[in-house]
């Protein structure tokens, strides 16, 4: 059994609003000492996939779980374990359902932030599906948003998660969380549902939310 060094929300170029070469990222996370990460781009596998292709090139003891983030009608939810897009804008409960047939594995990405895409008040009702909440988010700007999220999963007795939401290389590395786990994808998540880990978490300054803004700004003009 090792502390493994894990953070599950991280956004390539692939995702409009980002830009991280899935090589870079390969190469910081090694130099930072991760075990395991995690590429949820908005809406599509590709970034999740380059970044395990280059995991594999140069950097074979570095775990990447595939992902990708899902939009659904109520808000955005992140799947793991699940090669295969998923449409996107369907209700969230028909999405969670496809994830769980699919046997992935679902995280609630900052449930409360009013400023994000959120699932907020509907978070009990997918609450069956979920295997984790993203208790803190290193986008969320609003303390008490992410607060809520704590305490939602407290109360719920629901296993928590600690995402940086990187889209840009800086934001990388800062949120992580150390589980106690041997190091094989199985094994992890199944550490991460035991919920006994140590949370690391730092927020993103403003700069970095404008940058993100402006380059999302950008990608429709």
């Amino acid at each position: 059994m090792k502390h493994l060094k894990v953070d599950l929300h991280i956004h390539t170029k692939y995702s409009k609003d980002g830009d991280i070469n899935p090589e870079d990222l390969v190469k910081k996370a090694v130099e930072l000492g991760f075990d395991a990460i995690g590429v949820a781009d908005h809406g599509t596998l590709k970034g999740a996939l380059e970044t395990e292709k280059a995991s594999k090139k140069t950097a074979r003891d570095l775990i990447v779980f595939v992902g990708q983030e899902i939009n659904t009608e109520q808000g955005e939810v992140i799947v793991y374990n699940v090669r295969s897009n998923i449409k996107e804008n369907q209700d969230m409960i028909k999405t969670c359902k496809e994830v769980k047939e699919k046997r992935g594995f679902l995280i609630i990405p900052h449930p409360f932030d009013l400023m994000r895409r959120g699932i907020g008040e509907n978070t009990d009702r997918i609450l069956e599906y979920a295997d984790v909440v993203e208790g803190f988010n290193a986008r969320t700007i609003i303390n008490r948003f992410n607060d809520k999220a704590m305490r939602f999963a407290r109360e719920n007795k629901i296993p928590v998660v600690v995402g940086s939401d990187a889209h840009f290389l800086n934001e990388f590395g800062k949120t992580y969380k150390l589980i106690e786990s041997d190091k094989k994808e199985s094994e992890i998540l199944k550490a991460i549902k035991n919920n006994k880990a140590e949370l690391v978490m730092q927020k993103h300054d403003m700069k970095s939310g404008m940058k993100r803004g402006l380059r999302k700004i950008r990608t429709y003009f």
